[in-house]
């Protein structure tokens, strides 16, 4: 993840900040598939004997908790009701005191606990699937599952919101343009009734990206209106009518309102950041969703 969409994110679950100490001696290599958890890609995911595994550290969710005994030398999971343990180079868990084959060892490189897909999948209760096309990997935990199917078929404001936070995936040959400029405000704009479509302008940079069926953000289109004048991709169709967010992080207000078939913008209203509340998207009067889709048929992973 880029350093701007890092600092987008906001901290909703505690980091694991001290995990196994001893790397397992296995061949391990960095996975050739790209892997995805919750719309962010994982990149330092692994393949370590025909199986992909994850870092443990970036599957969050409100629902799990992790824990380093660390005279054990156990990592122990809590999700939902089950209380798992796994101790590096076994391939067997505890799942509420019972022991329970895993098709691939935890694994520890560099201080990092990585866990198999399987395991994520029929454990954790999770989600995975695999794009045959795209050569890449989508995991999503509970809550990440839950946001997915909002993003695509649900309510057109929380949609927006989910949206509004993804990273933008630059992929076909489409590489990030630097950023030239400066600030902290960030313009979304979707055409009327969508959500699986968006503009952000950010310092000076204007990109277009659509979410594709994994609930991905593909970026399409690029634009340094500022330093190096650059622009790849191709630029959408002009949106019409359509709505706009101005989440002004300094000044801690969210503006928003409507923009017409001729550009010509109204604002409707702003929320200040002292009300305690972080939204950058809100419901706007007499808007009806016309762009859902149906989410992907989830797909359990047996050989990955």
């Amino acid at each position: 993840m880029s350093l701007t969409n890092w600092v987008r994110k906001i901290a909703l679950f505690g980091m694991v900040t001290s995990l196994l100490g001893a790397a397992v001696p296995v061949h391990a290599a960095e996975s050739k598939t790209s892997v995805y958890i919750n719309g962010n890609m994982s990149w330092d995911a692994l393949s370590v004997n025909g199986r992909t595994l994850v870092p443990l550290t970036t599957l969050k969710d409100p629902d799990w908790s992790i824990a380093y005994d660390a005279k054990s030398k156990t990592v122990k999971l809590q999700a939902g009701k089950k209380i798992i343990e796994l101790k590096s180079g076994q391939p067997t868990a505890l799942i509420n005191g019972e022991s329970v084959k895993l098709d691939a060892s935890m694994t520890v490189k560099n201080g990092t606990t990585y866990v198999p897909l399987r395991f994520i999948s029929q454990t954790l209760d999770g989600f995975v699937s695999y794009n045959k096309e795209k050569k890449r990997t989508i995991i999503r935990t509970p809550l990440g599952q839950q946001q997915y199917k909002t993003m695509m078929n649900g309510d057109l404001t929380e949609a927006r919101e989910i949206v509004a936070r993804l990273p933008f995936v630059f992929e076909d040959g489409l590489e990030q343009l630097p950023y030239t400029g400066e600030g902290f405000t960030y313009d979304h704009t979707f055409p009327r009734g969508e959500a699986l479509r968006q503009i952000e302008d950010y310092k000076g940079m204007t990109t277009y990206g659509e979410v594709d069926e994994d609930g991905l953000l593909i970026a399409k289109w690029q634009k340094d209106s500022l330093g190096n004048k650059i622009e790849i991709g191709t630029p959408p169709k002009p949106f019409g009518e359509s709505v706009y967010f101005t989440d002004a992080v300094m000044s801690e207000v969210l503006l928003y309102g409507t923009i017409d078939a001729k550009g010509v913008k109204t604002e409707l209203g702003r929320i200040e950041r002292s009300t305690g509340m972080h939204k950058v998207a809100v419901s706007i009067k007499g808007e009806t969703r016309t762009d859902s889709k149906k989410p992907v048929a989830e797909l359990k992973i047996t050989n990955k």
